[in-house]
C-alpha cells in the first residue's frame, strides 16, 4: 500500500479538533492550495456523510475537491479526493484522505491522517513525493492546529432605550449583514440578550472578521448600538 502519513498532537478537545478539521476547514486552509481559475474565496466540507468537499472562488465559481465518504464525530472523517496527478478536479477519480482524532485526554488530541495513493497506478510513487512534501499534508496539519487552538472572538454590542427605538428601522440591513458573514463561515452565532439591557453577543472567527463585519453594520452606522467592543474568547468546554 501506498500513502501518505501525517499526525498532529493538539491541545484542544476531540470535540473541537474534529469541528476545526471539519466544519471550521476555511479558518486554516490555506488559498494558495487551490485548483481553481479564479483566487480562493471559502472551503467547505459538508458535515454529513455523501457532502460535498469544495471551494468557492472568488469569481462566485465553485471547483470540487471530493466528498465525505465516512461521517463518525467526533472520532474520523473520511474524505474523497478526487485530483488527478495533473491536479484537475476528475469525477470518475478518487483517493481517500482518512483522519482519525483520538483522545488524550479532555484538553489534548491527537490526529492521523493518511492519505492512500494506490489510485494513482504508476503515478503514485511521485504523488507520494509531492504531498510528502513541507507544503503539503505536513503544511495542513500545521495551519489545522494553530486555528484548532486559537481563541475566537466576540463583538459585545450596548445600546441605549432610544438606540433601540432606532433598531427596527435598521433591523433588515443588520439581518443581511449578519448573514453574510454566517455564509462566509465568519461568524458562527449571534443573538440578543434576553433581558432589558440592550446587549447582544457575536461570536467570530477572528478578530479580523469581527472588526470587518462592525465596518458597515447598520446598527453601528446609525446610532442603534452605543457601545461595542472585541474580546477574545476561548471555548473552554468545546
Amino acid at each position: 500500500m501506498i500513502s501518505v502519513k501525517k499526525q498532529i498532537v493538539v491541545e484542544t478537545s476531540q470535540q473541537r479538533a474534529f469541528r476545526t478539521f471539519t466544519d471550521g476547514i476555511d479558518r486554516w486552509w490555506p488559498r494558495s492550495h487551490h485548483i481553481g481559475a479564479s483566487p480562493l474565496e471559502r472551503m467547505i466540507i459538508e458535515p454529513r456523510p455523501g457532502g460535498r468537499w469544495y471551494s468557492i472562488c472568488k469569481d462566485g465559481s465553485e471547483v470540487e475537491v471530493g466528498k465525505v465518504a465516512a461521517w463518525e464525530p467526533p472520532g474520523r472523517v473520511v474524505l474523497t479526493w478526487q485530483i488527478t496527478a495533473q491536479w484537475t478536479y476528475d469525477a470518475t477519480f478518487e483517493t481517500a484522505v482518512d483522519v482519525r482524532f483520538i483522545a488524550e485526554g479532555p484538553r489534548r488530541t491527537r490526529v492521523e491522517l493518511e492519505h492512500h495513493l494506490e489510485r494513482y497506478g504508476a503515478e503514485a510513487a511521485a504523488m507520494k513525493q509531492q504531498l510528502e512534501g513541507d507544503d503539503a499534508w505536513s503544511a495542513m496539519l500545521t495551519l489545522f492546529g494553530a486555528a484548532a487552538v486559537a481563541p475566537k472572538f466576540l463583538i459585545i454590542y450596548e445600546a441605549t432605550p432610544d438606540g433601540l427605538a432606532l433598531a427596527g428601522q435598521h433591523l433588515p440591513g443588520h439581518i443581511a449583514r449578519l448573514e453574510l458573514f454566517h455564509g462566509r463561515g465568519t461568524l458562527l452565532m449571534a443573538g440578543p440578550v434576553m433581558d432589558p439591557s440592550g446587549r447582544a453577543f457575536g461570536v467570530f472567527t477572528s478578530r479580523e472578521a469581527a472588526e470587518d463585519f462592525m465596518r458597515e453594520d447598520p446598527f453601528l452606522l446609525h446610532g442603534v448600538v452605543a457601545r461595542s467592543t472585541v474580546v477574545p474568547w476561548n471555548e473552554v468546554l468545546a
